[in-house]
């Protein structure tokens, strides 16, 4: 059996005004690193993200999701349910609101 990775990161940029109580949502910059073993034009040709490439950047970012409600709530920081409420209505504001600039590939 052979293993591989994949690295998804995501950098966001925020904006702050003094006596603001949240910050401003800026940017959002993120990049798929394919394991070097992969053919990696089948996740990214010419700079961009392919179908699968797509679907591997979404499994990292689910997972590391997932895992972040299960480490928060293991430590009593945050309740699963909570948690997840707050995520689906992020999900939902970021669709009403889209972010001022997404960029895919190098940061």
């Amino acid at each position: 059996m052979k293993t591989f990775k994949f690295k998804a990161i995501s950098e966001l940029t925020l904006s702050h005004k003094p006596g603001q109580k949240t910050s401003g949502f800026e940017k959002c910059e993120f990049q798929l690193q394919p394991d070097k073993i992969l053919i990696q034009e089948a996740y990214l040709k010419n700079g961009e993200l392919t179908y699968e490439g797509t679907k591997a950047t979404t499994q990292c970012f689910v997972q590391a999701l997932v895992g972040n409600i299960h480490n928060a709530h293991q430590k009593g920081i945050w309740d699963s349910a909570e948690h997840l409420k707050y995520i689906i209505a992020q999900l939902e504001r970021g669709f009403i609101h889209p972010g001022a600039n997404i960029t895919i590939g190098n940061m």
